[in-house]
């Protein structure tokens, strides 16, 4: 029976993901990449070179950092709160999958072929993000807008790692209603005393 070329090495792929997500990087190793997708572990070396180029194709193909834009944000909306509101939903999109929750812990810590291609996908829909509010707000002149976006999105997605495994002895829980109100409020808080003319 001949073989898919293609959907073996889409089935690869999906089952790299899928044990990054549920193992992380200590769970995926060549032998439990070929049980996972059903192929011969010969075959993950003829199309990828090892698990290295696994993780490259993965990160080429695969959505590992959610593509935030202003969305819904109105012309209306002042420059605190399209900020607010596009650092929230890339909170939200890291805290409910998996997959880019494993790859923000592989960045913050430098792990493997993946980490670069996290980066630059971070890197591209932030510039997106920055260029889209310069072209519809007036960024205040003092204000490094690339570098508190960095600083905001980095501190979220550290909320979204600690949330996965929140304990009650926590100063605060981001996985808990509670917890990802008073997260929201603060971004807010921080977006308007940064953003907002005094006064204003």
């Amino acid at each position: 029976m001949p073989r898919d070329r293609f959907a073996t090495r889409a089935a690869i792929l999906d089952s790299a993901a899928a044990i990054i997500a549920t193992r992380r990087f200590a769970g995926l190793g060549v032998n439990a990449l070929a049980d996972a997708s059903k192929c011969d572990k010969v075959l993950i070396y003829r199309y990828f070179g090892g698990l290295d180029g696994v993780l490259k194709a993965l990160g080429a193909e695969r959505m590992l950092w959610p593509r935030v834009g202003m969305g819904e944000v109105g012309d209306g909306t002042s420059l605190a709160d399209a900020v607010r509101s596009a650092l929230l939903e890339e909170w939200a999109a890291i805290s409910d999958d998996a997959l880019m929750r494993s790859a923000a812990a592989a960045e913050s810590g430098g792990v493997g072929a993946l980490a670069p291609a996290v980066a630059e996908q971070r890197a591209e829909s932030h510039a997106r993000l920055i260029a889209q509010l310069r072209a519809s707000h007036r960024v205040p002149q003092y204000t490094d807008l690339p570098a508190l976006v960095e600083l905001m999105s980095a501190a979220l997605a550290m909320l979204a790692l600690r949330g996965e495994g929140a304990r009650a002895t926590q100063a605060i829980d981001p996985a808990g209603p509670e917890g990802r109100r008073r997260i929201e409020k603060m971004v807010g808080a921080i977006a308007r005393a940064l953003l907002e003319p005094s006064g204003g």
